[in-house]
């Protein structure tokens, strides 16, 4: 067992301050820390100590046992006693002033049990804990059958975290992820949290558009302190699955990874997705990974500083996640062709060619106002990578038209759209013959600051044609408001994969038009 955490040491060479009296030379003043640890047995130990200079938050990596000159100022001490399967965090504060000691004795550390009530039986159970203190941590995973400990200290400038997780690896069973923090350490550093006073997320891993059958989901406490940045893995499977995660009331994140594995036995990372939950007690939330229709994201055009601006990397989005909302979806590996028209001529190209090209965009810089029309096409690509056999959302199209004129900074007056059907199963799959309703979402969002939003452009039509030939023919389904939310209802044919297109018309002239091929599958 050893420390999951490390802080390095990176400083220059310390220059003692000079006391110059009235006569004589100057005398050179030294102001030292030399720390002491002190295991459970009572043993004097050499490891590795993190202090930080709580006026400066600069941090020093210093052994035990070894005089060493600091800056005078207060200062912050955090350890890892481990000997054996026992590890006890201490974390004291001391001033440097001349020579200081220090001493953590690990015989002073209190048990530290995190339990549920009722108990609960799982395979997987983990218990990650931290001293903290201003921003600077210390902690260990525990091994099974290992002890911990913490040194009580009534110092607000320390703080102590310890998250526990009871988990099924084969997602079948609930799982249920704590999160016990303190400021300071008391003198009775256990807790026992109770089922009754947990959150529920329920948490669906799908497949299909994520071009792979694997799918992975941990999760991690996001509120701000000590301990916001521990990780638990809970389930690696290669199948759909929901289960429900129990957490204690706070702020978590939720992850879901898609690893695929290349014909060699490589690894690769098809994309992530994490979604940000406040969980209350009682309360249930829901969160989806790797739903269907990964089209078009929220990214619009913009005009800023007189440049037309659009990043080419945004379309293959879950239309259940945005960044707005502290939520993120990141998938790997796109081609893309960007072109701009204005007066019917094309006046800019852009690609997307994919890894190594940081952050493509198209730009253009302004010389006439007037109506632009900008188209991006994509499709799926990642090198070395084998996608999954019937993978679905492969390829994805956008058209905005737009006003724009010179010397302005400002939203483009259309919006984007996102195609999101309702009634799948675990492999984004409708019944053979069975009508699908797919919610249009029609979305405005400021993802760039410093620009004028202006007004949002009036629908004048919403029109949406499918294809159940891989784009080769289309032919138009209904568009009606469900429960107040514009949807196509699209009736399926008896196998086969179901491609979607809709366009949204502005009274202003203007218009998006977004597609999705093999947005949802059949069978």
């Amino acid at each position: 067992m050893s420390p999951f955490l490390k802080r390095t040491l990176s400083m220059a060479a310390l220059i003692p301050a000079l006391l110059v009296g009235t006569t004589g030379p100057a005398v050179a003043a030294t102001n030292s820390l030399t720390i002491t640890a002190i295991s459970r047995s009572g043993a004097k130990l050499s490891l590795w100590t993190t202090v930080i200079n709580l006026e400066s938050s600069r941090e020093y990596s210093i052994r035990t046992g070894t005089k060493r000159t600091l800056p005078k100022g207060n200062y912050s001490v955090l350890a890892a006693i481990t000997t054996g399967n026992t590890t006890t965090l201490g974390g004291r504060t001391v001033k440097v002033s001349g020579a200081a000691k220090l001493t953590l004795d690990a015989r002073y550390g209190k048990r530290v049990d995190i339990a549920l009530s009722p108990a609960v039986n799982r395979i997987g159970h983990d218990v990650t804990a931290e001293i903290c203190s201003d921003n600077a941590e210390v902690g260990i995973s525990l091994s099974p059958g290992s002890t911990l400990y913490a040194i009580p200290t009534a110092s607000k400038k320390i703080s102590f975290a310890a998250m526990a997780t009871w988990y099924d690896p084969d997602g079948v069973a609930d799982d249920f992820a704590v999160l016990h923090r303190t400021t300071g350490v008391p003198s009775n550093p256990s807790r026992t949290f109770y089922q009754s006073k947990l959150g529920t997320t329920t948490v669906e891993s799908r497949r299909g558009p994520t071009g792979t059958p694997y799918s992975e989901v941990a999760i991690q406490p996001t509120s701000d302190g000590c301990g916001n940045r521990m990780y638990a893995g809970l389930w690696s499977l290669d199948r759909p699955n929901t289960a429900k995660i129990h957490f204690s009331p706070g702020s978590w994140e939720i992850r879901g990874f898609f690893p695929s594995y290349g014909t060699n036995g490589d690894y690769h990372s098809l994309g992530e997705q994490s979604a940000h939950r406040a969980i209350v007690a009682g309360r249930s939330s829901f969160v989806r990974f790797g739903g269907a229709s990964w089209g078009p994201g929220y990214q619009l055009p913009v005009t800023y500083q007189g440049r037309i601006i659009y990043p080419l990397d945004d379309m293959f989005q879950d239309p259940g996640f945005n960044e707005l909302y502290r939520n993120y979806n990141y998938i790997a590996g796109d081609r893309a062709k960007a072109t701009l028209t204005f007066g019917g001529k094309v006046v800019k190209t852009a690609y997307d060619t994919g890894f190594g090209q940081y952050q493509p965009s198209l730009e253009y810089r302004v010389k006439k106002a007037g109506w632009y029309t900008l188209t991006n096409t994509a499709s799926r690509h990642y090198p070395g990578a084998t996608f999954q056999s019937g993978m679905l959302s492969t390829g994805a199209a956008v058209t905005f038209r737009f006003y724009a004129k010179p010397n302005t900074s400002v939203l483009s007056q259309a919006a984007t759209i996102q195609h999101m059907p309702t009634g799948l199963n675990g492999y984004n799959r409708a019944k053979p013959g069975s009508v699908t309703n797919v919610a249009l979402k029609l979305n405005r969002y400021m993802l760039v600051g410093d620009l004028k939003r202006g007004p949002n452009p009036t629908l004048k039509s919403l029109t949406t044609k499918v294809s159940f030939d891989g784009g080769k023919t289309w032919k138009s389904v209904p568009v009606k408001k469900i429960n107040g939310v514009w949807a196509a209802v699209v009736t399926n044919p008896a196998s086969g994969a179901v491609s979607i297109r809709t366009r949204a018309t502005y009274t202003n002239g203007g218009y998006t038009e977004a597609g999705i091929q093999r947005a949802y599958a059949i069978g």
